[in-house]
């Protein structure tokens, strides 16, 4: 089991000068993890066998180095996307039989970091074909017609797509998805259920679906992850709206996690809750509450607490028991943009004494 370098103690609430340095050094040595993991044309480590490095490119253009991510982008412009913006089928896709809009959002994101706008579109319109234009939200699977389920995971993840290139008509779709999700809740704050399908929440499911379809804090090693996406996905929404709605569910979407017990931070099999890092960081970037300080706070020492002795970063043990490279990879990535993102918002308040 891999748990990083994850150390017992109570969780800090406040932010002096060593400990924003110490958060700083955390993310540079992902970085450089990463960079290290990109050859001198741009090919990333392992791509002869899988799809692992979707998301480096991102994490390294927030984390400090777009000079490696622009040279990603240049191999992936040259070797693994089809013309019309979707990866070529192999070992550049994502997984079969699943909707690739989850691994190609992050490219259109560090394609439009990058200035290269006219990839970010492209990639942006493949995401289209993979999305339901009346609700807003992203199918699961790649073939819908079979079951047209659609994700809290992927749905946020493209919104956050189309706040970075400005496709609003995506971005109004998705904060609708959210919201509707959100607002048809019944069973917070024992449960949280992810997934609608044919405009209603999916609440019943066979027990092999647990993971995907709900989040059940009565339970272990649960996916923590949705919540935080979510939430960054309509801090973000609002920022750029003024819709007051999005913003207020951004906030509820937190209280999830923040009402969700210690275990989701405690527990050394998982790292689930990640995401919800980025999600306090994106709310505390519209407005620095004191009450959100602490939780951006505890997530920027959970990604230290975590980090490997070489700066890469495991998945759960729970579901990747026994990790190898590409697992760290995606992984490390993962950590990186979102630890980034804790820095950038702590970096624009003032530091706390102690």
């Amino acid at each position: 089991m891999s748990a990083g370098t994850q150390q017992a103690g109570a969780w800090p609430t406040t932010c002096n000068a060593e400990r924003l340095q110490r958060f700083r050094t955390s993310r540079d040595r992902g970085v450089a993890w990463l960079t290290a993991q990109v050859g001198e044309d741009g090919t990333p480590a392992g791509s002869d066998l899988a799809n692992a490095w979707w998301r480096a490119p991102w994490a390294l253009v927030v984390g400090g180095a777009p000079d490696v991510a622009a040279r990603m982008m240049g191999w992936i412009e040259r070797t693994a996307l089809d013309d019309d913006g979707s990866f070529r089928p192999g070992r550049f896709d994502a997984p079969p039989g699943h909707s690739p809009v989850y691994h190609l959002s992050p490219v259109a994101i560090a394609a439009w970091l990058l200035g290269r706008y006219d990839t970010a579109k492209s990639v942006m319109s493949a995401m289209a074909r993979h999305t339901d234009p009346v609700t807003g939200g992203v199918y699961e699977s790649r073939a819908p017609v079979d079951d047209p389920v659609q994700d809290t995971l992927m749905t946020s993840q493209l919104g956050i797509s189309a706040l970075v290139s400005g496709d609003r008509e995506v971005a109004d779709g998705v904060a609708r998805w959210l919201i509707a999700t959100y607002d048809d809740q019944t069973e917070l704050p024992d449960r949280f259920y992810s997934s609608r399908r044919h405009g209603k929440l999916v609440t019943e499911f066979p027990p092999a679906q647990s993971f995907s379809r709900v989040l059940d804090f009565g339970r272990p090693q649960q996916p923590y992850f949705q919540p935080g996406i979510a939430a960054a996905f309509l801090a973000g929404y609002h920022q750029q709206t003024g819709d007051e709605t999005a913003w207020n569910r951004a906030r509820r979407y937190l209280d999830i996690t923040t009402g969700g017990g210690d275990l989701q931070f405690d527990d050394a099999t998982s790292v689930q809750v990640c995401k919800f890092g980025w999600g306090a960081a994106a709310a505390y970037t519209v407005d620095a509450d004191p009450a959100l300080r602490p939780w951006v706070v505890r997530m920027g020492e959970w990604f230290v607490r975590r980090q490997e002795s070489d700066g890469s970063w495991a998945p759960a043990s729970f579901m990747s028991p026994d990790p190898g490279p590409l697992d760290f990879y995606w992984k490390t990535a993962e950590h990186v943009m979102e630890l980034s993102y804790v820095v950038a918002a702590l970096e624009a308040v003032p530091l706390d004494d102690r």
